[in-house]
């Protein structure tokens, strides 16, 4: 099957998540030195390498405090009353804040984490990111219906002073550069959705193998996760293998895991998308300056 990140995405047909960013050469930024991202080992995940003080490293793994166990009785039916658990709790939701991680592979590459605080709201459709790594300061604003439904963003170092504030379509070439999903398409309402429509369509008792993992820990949050495995590639499954983890206490997704099929036989599958939503608060009050460029708390125009 199909997060962080949506309806099936576009790129590679695969789904869920965030945000893309403008190619230097493209807006001639080329002058500006971009930070070079580390190599990483083909579907496994690796710790962000962030300062402690600033925000806690990306799980490696989640853990486990006893054996994962096959659904006895209906596991489809169990595993779409969680994620419309999951739904109903989200129509609860105003606003969250959260420390975002994402990892996605993009044409065969898999990129190393992004890290970003991050503020949404539910109405109108809000988001606001702030980049932790890489490029420490960058921000993006996106609200439904607002800014020409552009994303209104800004660069750092001397790619800032070249280009200035930019606003950028979702699902253009700039934004989707280093993306598999548009910032339109971000988000834990997304996430829900896709899983949601996915798992309806996907999972089958006698084609699907769903194991049902009780007790797992994302850092400090103990959770559920669901683990979903066709073995068979068939174009009508997204993935090889999903992980969904909802967090007990919440009763919201804050952990996604999807991995394409093994290249050969033997060989282990490749990570294709990974979203965490650290530190996650609901309902704190976000106002419409929370998503406002002119917010002088943001670097919009200042130098």
């Amino acid at each position: 099957m199909d997060h962080t990140t949506s309806r099936p995405p576009r790129r590679d047909d695969r789904p869920c998540r965030p945000i893309g960013w403008a190619r230097a050469a493209a807006l001639g930024l080329a002058m500006a030195a971009a930070p070079v991202p580390s190599k990483a080992r083909s579907g496994e995940p690796e710790r962000a390498d962030v300062p402690k003080a600033r925000v806690a490293a990306a799980p490696h793994e989640a853990r486990t405090t006893e054996r994962p166990h096959d659904a006895a009785a209906d596991p489809v039916a169990r595993a779409l009353r969680l994620v419309a658990d999951c739904k109903a709790k989200y129509r609860t939701v105003e606003d969250y804040t959260c420390t975002f991680f994402k990892r996605e592979r993009v044409d065969g590459k898999l990129y190393t984490p992004h890290v970003m605080t991050m503020k949404a709201r539910t109405g109108p459709e809000s988001l606001y990111f702030k980049f932790i790594q890489p490029n420490a300061g960058r921000e993006a604003i996106y609200v439904k219906g607002r800014y020409n439904d552009k994303i209104v963003a800004h660069d750092v170092g001397l790619g800032r002073v070249v280009a200035g504030t930019m606003h950028l379509d979702p699902k253009g070439d700039m934004a989707m550069e280093e993306n598999r999903h548009p910032v339109s398409e971000a988000g834990i309402g997304s996430l829900i959705d896709t899983i949601e429509e996915r798992w309806k369509l996907e999972l089958r008792a006698e084609e699907t193998r769903i194991i049902f993992h009780a007790n797992m820990q994302v850092g400090d949050r103990p959770c559920v996760m669901v683990e979903t495995i066709h073995a068979g590639k068939d174009p009508r499954y997204m993935f090889h293998k999903v992980k969904f983890f909802v967090d007990r206490e919440l009763g919201l997704p804050i952990r996604f895991e999807a991995f394409d099929w093994p290249a050969r036989p033997g060989a282990a599958p490749e990570l294709m998308e990974e979203y965490t939503y650290a530190n996650l608060r609901i309902n704190v009050g976000l106002k419409d300056r929370d998503f406002d460029p002119k917010n002088s708390q943001y670097a919009y125009g200042r130098f």
